[in-house]
């Protein structure tokens, strides 16, 4: 073909051009890898450099900011991170989202309103959007908290963030039977008939009181209240050691005894199926109340309620139903309403809330399929009612659950058939994310008095500077005679406000 000159180069190109683009796609690319493979290298270095700039496009940085976070804000944080790995533009747009990364450690289970109140002026968080683009100093702050959750979840599952003190504390060879924690230190009763106080986490012994057999355990002020495997409750004064009082009543075992605050009224549940209601009033304590209409198993667990200057509010519970009763102080029922278990299902275990205990938690277990299902609670103390608030699966196979505690944020649960493996729940997904394995079998009762958890506060949400050795997490009686400690590992890393621009 003769060389073509420019004003007929440019014809037979159009012509070129507007053939090629009539043709089919599958002849266009045959075209293309034919024009490709007769390319010599100045051709095929034009080609690699146009080649980007038509496909490989930023559709992130490329967009507007308000479009470019609508699309981001479908990505969980996982997904985000790995975007921040992409490029510098992508790196710098998503860190500095300021309210993206706020949703995300509070979903993570960080506490952000604690931090957003030491670090973070009222005004500005609530001005807080979650679409804000320019918000790179906050999101600097909850993204941290965001990775810190994370981490510190993870670990437990791992076990990096736990420290196991596998012989805590060691009776020997008598077993023991209730395990209690008290304001900075752990509280046993043991077979050998004492009460001993124990300090954290060294496990040294602080004090002793010689006691009976010991089912479960309450302590108001210095005085000691025990329930005996004997029918009978006691009281004593931890500071001396002295026997103050006996209660004698139940029939069988006594299992769950609750004292109010102010050491006036007492409340025990036994194995012969009846709950008491005792007067601690001076000069004489007396039985006002026995509660035998309603129970038809075990009353494991008893518990006061915020009550009115001349009403009790108490719940007395036991496999099959959950009791709300209101009565006046010579114990005459003004008023009680139950909910009972659904289906067939068997209530484990209730918790309540620390900073509301009118909010209840229960576990139920059902044994023809095997599962177990979380359930909330809302008592209604003014209309006497007990509300549901949700009922749903827990999502692991064949775990009886035992409910241990519970926070605005975070549950725990110990699967009570292994009695190995403590379960960390997230009440608002009511997804399982993290797994504590412990290396023996934790000597679980009916009652649940032989495992206890510590401090409880982080179920409310994390504040990782709180998350101390001193400030355990779980103590539970091992092997019969031993018990088990869980606290954090050292001090995880505090988030300092000198971290971030002075703008916060």
């Amino acid at each position: 073909m003769t060389c073509l000159g420019a004003e007929n180069f440019q014809d037979w190109l159009q012509s070129i051009t507007a053939t090629f683009t009539k043709l089919p796609d599958d002849k266009r690319n045959a075209v293309l890898g034919s024009l490709i493979d007769s390319s010599g290298p100045s051709q095929l270095l034009i080609l690699s450099s146009k080649i980007p700039q038509l496909v490989f496009r930023d559709f992130i940085t490329g967009l507007p900011p308000e479009l470019s976070l609508l699309i981001l804000r479908y990505l969980n944080g996982q997904q985000l991170l790995l975007c921040c790995q992409v490029c510098k533009a992508w790196n710098r747009l998503i860190s500095n989202i300021g309210g993206l990364w706020r949703q995300l450690a509070h979903k993570a289970g960080a506490n952000v309103n604690h931090y957003d109140q030491r670090f973070v002026s009222s005004d500005k968080c609530a001005q807080l959007s979650f679409m804000e683009p320019n918000g790179s100093v906050l999101a600097s702050l909850h993204k941290s908290l965001y990775l810190q959750a994370v981490r510190t979840l993870h670990g437990l599952s791992t076990g990096k963030a736990l420290k196991l003190h596998g012989q805590y504390i060691d009776k020997g060879q008598w077993r023991i039977t209730a395990v209690k924690y008290h304001q900075g230190t752990v509280v046993t009763g043991c077979d050998d008939h004492t009460v001993q106080s124990w300090s954290l986490p060294e496990g040294e012994p602080l004090s002793s009181v010689s006691t009976h057999s010991v089912c479960c355990l309450t302590i108001r002020g210095d005085h000691l209240y025990t329930a005996s495997f004997n029918a009978n409750a006691e009281s004593w004064d931890m500071v001396t050691g002295r026997h103050l009082r006996t209660f004698c009543g139940h029939t069988s075992a006594v299992l769950a005894i609750d004292v109010t605050p102010d050491e006036t009224f007492m409340l025990t549940g036994s194995v012969d199926r009846t709950a008491k209601l005792w007067d601690l009033r001076p000069p004489n304590a007396i039985l006002v109340r026995t509660l035998n209409s309603i129970h038809e198993d075990w009353v494991f667990q008893v518990k006061f309620l915020q009550s009115a200057s001349d009403v009790l509010n108490f719940l007395t519970c036991d496999s099959n139903l959950c009791n709300l009763w209101q009565t006046n102080f010579n114990g005459d029922v003004i008023a009680s309403c139950h909910v009972n278990s659904d289906g067939s299902s068997k209530f484990t275990s209730f918790v309540h809330l620390r900073e509301d205990p009118f909010v209840m938690f229960a576990c139920q277990w059902e044994e023809w399929s095997k599962s177990s299902w979380l359930s909330k609670y809302e008592i209604q103390h003014r209309k006497c009612s007990i509300e549901k608030d949700f009922h749903v699966q827990i999502p692991i196979d064949a775990i009886k659950a035992y409910i241990l505690g519970a926070g605005q944020r975070l549950a725990i649960i110990m699967c009570s058939i292994s009695r190995k493996d403590f379960h960390v729940i997230d009440l608002h997904t009511k997804l399982v994310v993290s797994k504590i394995t412990t290396p023996d079998f934790c000597m679980l009762t009916r009652n649940g008095s032989t495992v206890t958890l510590c401090d409880t506060r982080w179920l409310d949400g994390l504040v990782f500077e709180d998350l101390t050795q001193d400030r355990p997490l779980f103590a539970a009686s091992v092997g019969q005679n031993t018990v088990l400690l869980g606290s954090w590992v050292n001090k995880v890393r505090e988030i300092k406000k000198a971290c971030y621009d002075s703008e916060v």
